[in-house]
Protein backbone atom coordinates (compact mmCIF):
# COMPACT_ATOMS: atom_id res chain seq x y z
CA UNK A 1 0.00 0.00 0.00
CA UNK A 2 1.23 3.38 -0.77
CA UNK A 3 3.20 5.55 1.84
CA UNK A 4 1.84 8.58 1.22
CA UNK A 5 -1.92 8.33 1.30
CA UNK A 6 -4.12 5.79 2.46
CA UNK A 7 -6.57 6.38 -0.72
CA UNK A 8 -4.93 6.28 -3.84
CA UNK A 9 -5.87 8.78 -6.78
CA UNK A 10 -8.10 6.69 -9.25
CA UNK A 11 -6.41 8.08 -12.27
CA UNK A 12 -2.68 7.37 -10.85
CA UNK A 13 -4.20 3.38 -10.28
CA UNK A 14 -5.31 2.89 -13.80
CA UNK A 15 -2.07 2.65 -14.87
CA UNK A 16 -0.59 0.68 -12.38
CA UNK A 17 -3.11 -0.81 -9.69
CA UNK A 18 -0.59 -3.39 -8.52
CA UNK A 19 1.01 -1.16 -6.03
CA UNK A 20 -1.88 0.00 -3.77
CA UNK A 21 -4.09 -3.23 -4.30
CA UNK A 22 -3.93 -5.89 -1.31
CA UNK A 23 -4.31 -9.16 -1.94
CA UNK A 24 -6.05 -12.04 0.43
CA UNK A 25 -5.36 -15.85 -0.71
CA UNK A 26 -7.41 -18.90 0.98
CA UNK A 27 -10.91 -16.51 1.40
CA UNK A 28 -13.79 -19.09 1.16
CA UNK A 29 -15.57 -19.25 -1.70
CA UNK A 30 -19.68 -19.35 -1.27
CA UNK A 31 -20.05 -21.35 -4.76
CA UNK A 32 -17.74 -24.26 -4.01
CA UNK A 33 -16.68 -23.94 -0.55
CA UNK A 34 -13.37 -23.98 -1.70
CA UNK A 35 -10.45 -21.37 -1.41
CA UNK A 36 -10.48 -17.92 -3.60
CA UNK A 37 -8.67 -15.33 -3.62
CA UNK A 38 -10.04 -11.28 -2.30
CA UNK A 39 -8.16 -8.68 -3.90
CA UNK A 40 -8.75 -4.81 -2.32
CA UNK A 41 -8.14 -1.79 -3.82
CA UNK A 42 -8.37 1.76 -1.62
CA UNK A 43 -9.46 4.25 -4.05
CA UNK A 44 -10.23 7.51 -3.95
CA UNK A 45 -13.32 8.47 -7.50
CA UNK A 46 -12.20 11.73 -8.54
CA UNK A 47 -15.16 14.31 -7.02
CA UNK A 48 -17.29 11.97 -5.72
CA UNK A 49 -15.91 10.12 -2.36
CA UNK A 50 -13.89 7.20 -1.09
CA UNK A 51 -14.36 4.12 -1.38
CA UNK A 52 -13.33 0.59 -1.14
CA UNK A 53 -13.11 -1.67 -4.17
CA UNK A 54 -13.13 -5.47 -3.53
CA UNK A 55 -12.71 -8.46 -6.03
CA UNK A 56 -13.22 -11.92 -5.45
CA UNK A 57 -11.96 -14.71 -7.66
CA UNK A 58 -12.72 -19.11 -7.53
CA UNK A 59 -9.92 -20.62 -9.87
CA UNK A 60 -11.79 -23.98 -8.69
CA UNK A 61 -15.29 -23.46 -10.02
CA UNK A 62 -14.43 -20.04 -11.56
CA UNK A 63 -17.04 -17.78 -9.84
CA UNK A 64 -16.76 -14.16 -9.50
CA UNK A 65 -17.52 -11.33 -7.25
CA UNK A 66 -17.37 -7.66 -7.22
CA UNK A 67 -18.84 -5.15 -4.90
CA UNK A 68 -17.83 -1.39 -3.77
CA UNK A 69 -18.09 -0.24 0.26
CA UNK A 70 -17.87 3.71 1.00
CA UNK A 71 -15.25 5.01 3.01
CA UNK A 72 -16.42 8.42 3.27
CA UNK A 73 -18.33 9.46 6.05
CA UNK A 74 -22.28 9.12 5.84
CA UNK A 75 -24.20 12.26 4.19
CA UNK A 76 -26.53 14.07 6.69
CA UNK A 77 -29.55 13.22 4.72
CA UNK A 78 -30.62 10.46 2.56
CA UNK A 79 -31.41 10.39 -1.06
CA UNK A 80 -33.51 8.88 -3.34
CA UNK A 81 -33.38 9.14 -7.36
CA UNK A 82 -36.70 8.68 -9.29
CA UNK A 83 -35.46 8.09 -13.07
CA UNK A 84 -37.82 7.59 -15.97
CA UNK A 85 -35.95 5.17 -19.08
CA UNK A 86 -37.60 6.26 -21.96
CA UNK A 87 -34.81 4.50 -24.44
CA UNK A 88 -31.80 2.58 -25.24
CA UNK A 89 -29.64 5.79 -23.90
CA UNK A 90 -31.31 6.15 -20.47
CA UNK A 91 -29.85 1.88 -20.17
CA UNK A 92 -26.36 3.49 -20.50
CA UNK A 93 -27.02 6.07 -17.50
CA UNK A 94 -23.92 5.27 -14.90
CA UNK A 95 -24.63 4.64 -11.35
CA UNK A 96 -23.22 4.23 -7.57
CA UNK A 97 -25.20 2.09 -5.54
CA UNK A 98 -23.80 1.75 -1.99
CA UNK A 99 -24.88 -1.46 0.28
CA UNK A 100 -27.70 0.78 1.86
CA UNK A 101 -29.38 1.11 -1.19
CA UNK A 102 -32.95 0.04 -2.10
CA UNK A 103 -33.64 -0.52 -5.88
CA UNK A 104 -37.35 -0.54 -6.89
CA UNK A 105 -39.16 -0.70 -10.40
CA UNK A 106 -43.19 0.00 -9.67
CA UNK A 107 -44.39 -1.04 -12.69
CA UNK A 108 -42.63 -4.85 -11.82
CA UNK A 109 -43.52 -4.54 -8.05
CA UNK A 110 -39.90 -4.97 -8.17
CA UNK A 111 -37.58 -4.42 -5.23
CA UNK A 112 -33.53 -4.95 -4.60
CA UNK A 113 -32.84 -4.46 -0.77
CA UNK A 114 -29.30 -4.12 0.71
CA UNK A 115 -26.66 -5.48 -1.88
CA UNK A 116 -23.00 -5.25 -2.07
CA UNK A 117 -22.54 -1.75 -3.55
CA UNK A 118 -21.26 -1.60 -6.92
CA UNK A 119 -20.49 1.08 -10.17
CA UNK A 120 -22.29 -0.42 -12.92
CA UNK A 121 -25.67 1.40 -15.28
CA UNK A 122 -28.85 0.81 -15.26
CA UNK A 123 -28.72 -1.81 -17.35
CA UNK A 124 -26.19 -3.48 -15.13
CA UNK A 125 -29.18 -3.25 -12.10
CA UNK A 126 -31.09 -5.58 -14.99
CA UNK A 127 -28.79 -7.65 -16.30
CA UNK A 128 -27.49 -8.55 -12.62
CA UNK A 129 -31.34 -9.24 -11.73
CA UNK A 130 -31.90 -11.12 -14.46
CA UNK A 131 -28.58 -13.41 -13.71
CA UNK A 132 -29.39 -14.03 -10.24
CA UNK A 133 -33.30 -15.41 -11.01
CA UNK A 134 -32.09 -16.99 -13.81
CA UNK A 135 -29.57 -19.15 -11.16
CA UNK A 136 -32.62 -19.77 -9.01
CA UNK A 137 -34.75 -21.54 -11.37
CA UNK A 138 -31.63 -23.29 -12.70
CA UNK A 139 -30.36 -24.84 -9.31
CA UNK A 140 -33.51 -24.51 -7.79
CA UNK A 141 -35.56 -27.84 -8.31
CA UNK A 142 -37.89 -27.60 -5.65
CA UNK A 143 -39.52 -24.84 -6.82
CA UNK A 144 -43.42 -25.24 -7.76
CA UNK A 145 -44.26 -25.36 -11.58
CA UNK A 146 -46.46 -22.23 -11.07
CA UNK A 147 -43.83 -20.47 -9.17
CA UNK A 148 -41.61 -21.55 -12.12
CA UNK A 149 -44.10 -20.40 -14.87
CA UNK A 150 -44.18 -16.76 -13.30
CA UNK A 151 -40.81 -16.62 -12.94
CA UNK A 152 -39.79 -17.44 -16.72
CA UNK A 153 -42.77 -14.45 -17.49
CA UNK A 154 -41.23 -12.00 -14.72
CA UNK A 155 -37.34 -12.87 -16.60
CA UNK A 156 -39.15 -12.19 -19.84
CA UNK A 157 -40.54 -8.52 -19.22
CA UNK A 158 -37.24 -7.51 -17.24
CA UNK A 159 -35.53 -8.77 -20.97
CA UNK A 160 -37.76 -6.58 -22.38
CA UNK A 161 -37.19 -3.27 -20.20
CA UNK A 162 -33.16 -4.30 -20.59
CA UNK A 163 -33.81 -4.04 -24.46
CA UNK A 164 -35.80 -0.49 -23.89
CA UNK A 165 -38.87 -2.31 -25.46
CA UNK A 166 -40.53 -0.48 -22.66
CA UNK A 167 -40.92 2.63 -20.77
CA UNK A 168 -40.39 2.12 -17.21
CA UNK A 169 -39.19 3.72 -13.67
CA UNK A 170 -35.83 2.95 -11.90
CA UNK A 171 -36.06 4.60 -8.15
CA UNK A 172 -33.15 4.10 -5.66
CA UNK A 173 -33.38 5.20 -2.00
CA UNK A 174 -30.13 5.52 0.00
CA UNK A 175 -30.04 6.26 3.52
CA UNK A 176 -26.82 6.89 3.74
CA UNK A 177 -26.82 9.66 0.97
CA UNK A 178 -23.91 8.35 -0.78
CA UNK A 179 -25.80 6.89 -3.86
CA UNK A 180 -26.00 8.60 -7.41
CA UNK A 181 -27.24 8.07 -10.98
CA UNK A 182 -25.79 10.14 -13.82
CA UNK A 183 -27.65 13.28 -15.08
CA UNK A 184 -27.09 13.89 -18.72
CA UNK A 185 -27.65 17.46 -18.68
CA UNK A 186 -25.46 18.39 -15.76
CA UNK A 187 -25.63 20.64 -14.64
CA UNK A 188 -29.09 21.18 -15.77
CA UNK A 189 -31.89 20.10 -13.94
CA UNK A 190 -32.81 16.60 -15.83
CA UNK A 191 -36.65 16.29 -16.44
CA UNK A 192 -36.36 12.90 -16.59
CA UNK A 193 -34.07 12.31 -13.27
CA UNK A 194 -35.78 13.68 -9.86
CA UNK A 195 -34.19 13.39 -6.95
CA UNK A 196 -35.21 14.21 -3.47
CA UNK A 197 -32.85 14.78 -0.05
CA UNK A 198 -34.74 13.49 3.35
CA UNK A 199 -34.05 13.20 6.74
CA UNK A 200 -33.29 10.19 7.96
CA UNK A 201 -35.67 8.59 10.60
CA UNK A 202 -34.16 7.31 14.62
CA UNK A 203 -34.81 3.51 13.04
CA UNK A 204 -32.61 4.46 10.02
CA UNK A 205 -30.14 6.56 11.74
CA UNK A 206 -29.36 3.41 14.37
CA UNK A 207 -29.33 1.18 11.45
CA UNK A 208 -26.36 3.55 10.12
CA UNK A 209 -25.09 3.45 13.41
CA UNK A 210 -24.70 7.31 13.83
CA UNK A 211 -27.57 7.48 16.21
CA UNK A 212 -27.03 9.47 19.24
CA UNK A 213 -28.96 10.21 22.69
CA UNK A 214 -26.39 12.08 24.83
CA UNK A 215 -28.51 15.82 25.33
CA UNK A 216 -26.15 18.59 25.33
CA UNK A 217 -27.91 20.26 28.75
CA UNK A 218 -25.69 23.55 28.28
CA UNK A 219 -28.47 26.67 27.58
CA UNK A 220 -28.22 29.45 24.80
CA UNK A 221 -26.81 31.71 26.60
CA UNK A 222 -23.91 29.27 27.62
CA UNK A 223 -22.98 28.32 24.41
CA UNK A 224 -22.57 32.11 22.87
CA UNK A 225 -20.05 32.14 25.05
CA UNK A 226 -18.45 29.18 24.49
CA UNK A 227 -16.74 27.58 21.03
CA UNK A 228 -17.78 23.85 21.31
CA UNK A 229 -14.78 21.53 20.03
CA UNK A 230 -15.23 17.35 19.17
CA UNK A 231 -12.68 15.31 17.01
CA UNK A 232 -13.82 13.96 13.74
CA UNK A 233 -11.91 12.89 10.69
CA UNK A 234 -10.88 15.38 7.50
CA UNK A 235 -13.48 15.53 4.71
CA UNK A 236 -10.61 15.57 2.18
CA UNK A 237 -7.83 13.21 3.74
CA UNK A 238 -9.36 11.52 6.45
CA UNK A 239 -7.06 12.26 8.76
CA UNK A 240 -7.94 12.91 12.07
CA UNK A 241 -8.97 16.75 13.34
CA UNK A 242 -11.26 18.95 15.35
CA UNK A 243 -14.37 20.87 14.43
CA UNK A 244 -15.25 24.12 16.18
CA UNK A 245 -18.63 24.75 16.84
CA UNK A 246 -20.64 28.05 17.81
CA UNK A 247 -23.66 29.64 18.17
CA UNK A 248 -23.71 33.36 17.24
CA UNK A 249 -26.50 35.48 16.21
CA UNK A 250 -26.16 37.57 12.84
CA UNK A 251 -27.61 41.06 12.79
CA UNK A 252 -31.49 41.78 11.49
CA UNK A 253 -31.26 38.23 10.87
CA UNK A 254 -31.35 35.42 13.75
CA UNK A 255 -29.44 32.69 15.33
CA UNK A 256 -27.26 30.17 13.92
CA UNK A 257 -24.77 27.15 14.50
CA UNK A 258 -21.57 27.51 12.98
CA UNK A 259 -18.95 24.82 12.41
CA UNK A 260 -15.59 24.69 11.25
CA UNK A 261 -12.96 22.36 10.55
CA UNK A 262 -9.48 23.24 9.70
CA UNK A 263 -7.09 20.41 9.17
CA UNK A 264 -3.39 20.45 9.96
CA UNK A 265 -2.78 17.78 7.53
CA UNK A 266 -3.86 18.57 4.14
CA UNK A 267 -4.26 22.62 4.82
CA UNK A 268 -8.49 21.67 4.10
CA UNK A 269 -10.93 24.23 5.42
CA UNK A 270 -14.68 23.71 5.43
CA UNK A 271 -17.44 25.55 7.23
CA UNK A 272 -21.32 24.95 7.19
CA UNK A 273 -23.91 26.33 9.12
CA UNK A 274 -27.29 25.60 10.85
CA UNK A 275 -30.26 27.05 12.01
CA UNK A 276 -30.90 27.44 15.64
CA UNK A 277 -33.86 28.83 15.33
CA UNK A 278 -35.95 25.67 13.87
CA UNK A 279 -37.99 25.72 10.58
CA UNK A 280 -39.56 29.14 10.13
CA UNK A 281 -43.64 29.13 9.63
CA UNK A 282 -43.17 30.22 6.10
CA UNK A 283 -40.33 29.72 3.05
CA UNK A 284 -38.38 32.89 1.52
CA UNK A 285 -37.13 33.48 -1.49
CA UNK A 286 -34.80 35.85 -1.76
CA UNK A 287 -33.48 37.89 -5.04
CA UNK A 288 -30.00 39.86 -5.33
CA UNK A 289 -28.58 41.55 -8.64
CA UNK A 290 -24.79 41.91 -8.63
CA UNK A 291 -23.80 45.22 -9.96
CA UNK A 292 -20.53 45.63 -8.93
CA UNK A 293 -17.70 44.65 -6.51
CA UNK A 294 -19.61 45.53 -3.45
CA UNK A 295 -22.49 43.47 -3.81
CA UNK A 296 -19.48 40.43 -4.09
CA UNK A 297 -18.80 41.04 -0.78
CA UNK A 298 -22.24 40.97 0.92
CA UNK A 299 -22.49 38.40 3.76
CA UNK A 300 -25.11 34.93 2.51
CA UNK A 301 -26.35 33.00 4.78
CA UNK A 302 -27.33 29.10 2.73
CA UNK A 303 -29.38 26.78 5.06
CA UNK A 304 -28.74 23.03 4.17
CA UNK A 305 -32.40 23.40 2.60
CA UNK A 306 -32.48 25.91 -0.02
CA UNK A 307 -32.12 25.87 -3.88
CA UNK A 308 -30.26 28.26 -5.47
CA UNK A 309 -31.04 29.85 -9.55
CA UNK A 310 -29.55 31.87 -11.56
CA UNK A 311 -31.58 32.58 -14.42
CA UNK A 312 -28.89 33.67 -17.14
CA UNK A 313 -27.11 31.05 -16.97
CA UNK A 314 -30.58 28.29 -16.68
CA UNK A 315 -28.83 27.31 -13.75
CA UNK A 316 -30.54 25.70 -10.54
CA UNK A 317 -28.51 23.85 -7.96
CA UNK A 318 -30.58 22.03 -5.51
CA UNK A 319 -30.20 22.07 -1.81
CA UNK A 320 -26.81 20.98 -1.11
CA UNK A 321 -27.41 18.92 2.24
CA UNK A 322 -25.01 21.22 4.42
CA UNK A 323 -25.63 25.27 4.81
CA UNK A 324 -22.98 28.14 4.26
CA UNK A 325 -22.27 30.94 5.84
CA UNK A 326 -20.08 33.23 3.38
CA UNK A 327 -20.43 35.95 0.66
CA UNK A 328 -21.95 36.37 -2.71
CA UNK A 329 -18.68 35.51 -4.18
CA UNK A 330 -18.09 32.34 -2.34
CA UNK A 331 -21.51 31.07 -3.25
CA UNK A 332 -20.46 31.13 -6.59
CA UNK A 333 -17.35 28.89 -5.94
CA UNK A 334 -19.34 26.51 -3.60
CA UNK A 335 -21.72 26.85 -6.52
CA UNK A 336 -19.08 25.23 -8.54
CA UNK A 337 -17.65 22.85 -5.72
CA UNK A 338 -21.24 21.46 -5.47
CA UNK A 339 -21.76 20.92 -9.32
CA UNK A 340 -18.86 18.38 -8.93
CA UNK A 341 -19.64 17.11 -5.75
CA UNK A 342 -23.18 16.14 -7.19
CA UNK A 343 -22.23 15.01 -10.36
CA UNK A 344 -19.18 12.77 -9.93
CA UNK A 345 -19.21 11.93 -13.81
CA UNK A 346 -18.48 15.20 -14.61
CA UNK A 347 -14.45 14.70 -15.08
CA UNK A 348 -12.52 11.84 -16.01
CA UNK A 349 -11.93 9.66 -18.83
CA UNK A 350 -16.27 8.58 -18.37
CA UNK A 351 -17.06 11.70 -18.62
CA UNK A 352 -19.14 13.59 -21.65
CA UNK A 353 -17.15 16.41 -23.85
CA UNK A 354 -20.28 18.12 -24.38
CA UNK A 355 -20.83 18.05 -19.98
CA UNK A 356 -16.89 19.26 -19.39
CA UNK A 357 -17.38 22.08 -22.18
CA UNK A 358 -20.77 22.98 -20.08
CA UNK A 359 -19.09 22.95 -16.82
CA UNK A 360 -16.19 25.09 -17.83
CA UNK A 361 -18.23 27.83 -18.99
CA UNK A 362 -20.13 28.00 -16.07
CA UNK A 363 -16.36 28.30 -13.78
CA UNK A 364 -15.44 30.67 -15.68
CA UNK A 365 -18.85 32.66 -15.23
CA UNK A 366 -19.44 31.88 -11.94
CA UNK A 367 -15.67 33.14 -10.95
CA UNK A 368 -16.95 36.80 -12.61
CA UNK A 369 -20.51 37.15 -10.94
CA UNK A 370 -20.99 40.56 -11.95
CA UNK A 371 -24.25 41.26 -14.26
CA UNK A 372 -25.82 38.03 -12.79
CA UNK A 373 -29.22 37.45 -10.67
CA UNK A 374 -29.04 35.09 -8.11
CA UNK A 375 -32.22 33.74 -6.50
CA UNK A 376 -32.40 32.21 -3.16
CA UNK A 377 -35.25 29.99 -2.31
CA UNK A 378 -35.22 28.16 1.00
CA UNK A 379 -38.84 26.68 1.95
CA UNK A 380 -37.70 25.88 5.31
CA UNK A 381 -37.01 30.17 5.80
CA UNK A 382 -33.80 29.66 7.22
CA UNK A 383 -31.46 31.71 4.50
CA UNK A 384 -30.00 35.35 4.23
CA UNK A 385 -28.49 37.91 1.90
CA UNK A 386 -27.12 41.14 3.63
CA UNK A 387 -29.01 44.21 1.82
CA UNK A 388 -30.90 41.41 -0.63
CA UNK A 389 -33.01 43.96 -3.43
CA UNK A 390 -36.12 41.48 -3.20
CA UNK A 391 -37.14 39.02 0.12
CA UNK A 392 -40.18 37.55 -0.25
CA UNK A 393 -42.04 34.78 1.77
CA UNK A 394 -44.44 32.41 0.76
CA UNK A 395 -47.05 29.38 1.80
CA UNK A 396 -45.19 25.94 1.81
CA UNK A 397 -47.15 23.95 -0.31
CA UNK A 398 -47.94 20.37 0.67
CA UNK A 399 -44.90 18.49 -1.27
CA UNK A 400 -42.45 20.48 0.31
CA UNK A 401 -44.01 20.14 3.93
CA UNK A 402 -44.28 16.21 3.23
CA UNK A 403 -40.28 16.37 2.25
CA UNK A 404 -39.67 18.57 5.43
CA UNK A 405 -41.62 16.02 7.56
CA UNK A 406 -44.03 18.55 9.01
CA UNK A 407 -47.17 17.00 7.52
CA UNK A 408 -46.92 14.06 9.94
CA UNK A 409 -45.81 16.25 12.61
CA UNK A 410 -48.67 16.58 15.90
CA UNK A 411 -47.23 19.99 17.41
CA UNK A 412 -49.48 19.74 20.26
Amino acid sequence: MSETALFADLSKVADDPSDDMTEIENCYCVNCGKDGTTRMLLTDIPFFRQVVVMSFECLHCNFRNNELQPAAKIAEKGVRYELTVADAKDLSRQLIKTEWARVKIPELDFEIKQQNGMITTVEGILERAITGLEYSLKHNEQIADDQRKAMVDFIERMRRLKDASEQFTLIIEDISGNSFIENYLAPQPDPQLKVTNFIRTIDEDKLLGIYETEQNENSSSDLKDEVLQFPTNCPNCNAPCFTNMKLTEIPHFKEVIIMATNCEICGNRTNEVKSGAGIEPRGVRITINIRNEDDLKKEVVRSDTCNISIPELSLTLNSSGSGRYTTIQGLGLNMIDDLRRTNPFIDGDSSREEIREKIERLNHRLTDMIGLTIILDDPCGNSFVEQADLVEHYERSWQQNEELGLNDMNAN
